[in-house]
């Protein structure tokens, strides 16, 4: 739960920066994100209350914050993105995957549905024939079914990843800053 105070807060900072052309998200070592701390869930889910507090005050916020900010993004993606790291990933501009990336939401398991704003950042990328099986089957996926699947834009050995990322935000910060911001704009009105 701090976590996602903490990516919202971090954003929010972020956003009103405007000497930043572009932001990259990643994980701490060899892990974009394994998905939320199930151990909170039984103090943070076990009413509806708290679990409405979970996603409508901390978790959907966190996720607008990444998803609207004015900068372009991009997730560098190495390892497990599973769960809330699948739907920050998804948050984000654009999603570059290392060859070990896997992918998933098995939120099946669990026996709670995903809640309606995350599935909608996770539903713009993906579609709803794949956020379907995604979340039917709560099958982990390797990275190059991600890539067929439209889930990432492009996909490097593991040895590459930091400089295609890097290759990557070079090329958005040569461009105009104002028009960046405006094509996501544009985008974002006409989804």
């Amino acid at each position: 739960a701090q976590m996602w105070r903490d990516l919202k807060a971090g954003f929010d900072a972020l956003a009103g920066d405007d000497s930043l052309r572009c932001v990259i998200v990643r994980g701490a070592g060899e892990a974009f994100a394994a998905g939320g701390d199930i151990g909170e869930f039984a103090e943070l889910r076990d009413t509806l209350a708290r679990a409405r507090q979970l996603h409508e005050q901390w978790v959907a916020p966190a996720l607008a914050a990444v998803r609207d900010c004015p900068h372009p993004t991009i997730a560098a993606i190495r390892g497990p993105c599973i769960g809330g790291g699948l739907e920050i990933a998804c948050a984000c501009d654009i999603r570059i995957a290392a060859a070990d990336a896997r992918f998933g939401a098995p939120i099946n398991r669990l026996g709670f549905s995903m809640a309606p704003a995350e599935l909608a950042i996770v539903l713009a990328v993906t579609g709803p024939a794949a956020a379907l099986e995604l979340l039917l089957e709560g099958r982990i996926i390797e990275a190059a079914e991600a890539l067929r699947r439209g889930l990432v834009n492009r996909l490097v050995e593991c040895d590459a990843l930091d400089a295609e990322v890097l290759a990557s935000a070079h090329r958005i910060v040569s461009g105009a800053p104002l028009v960046a911001r405006a094509h996501k704009r544009l985008i974002r009105r006409l989804q």
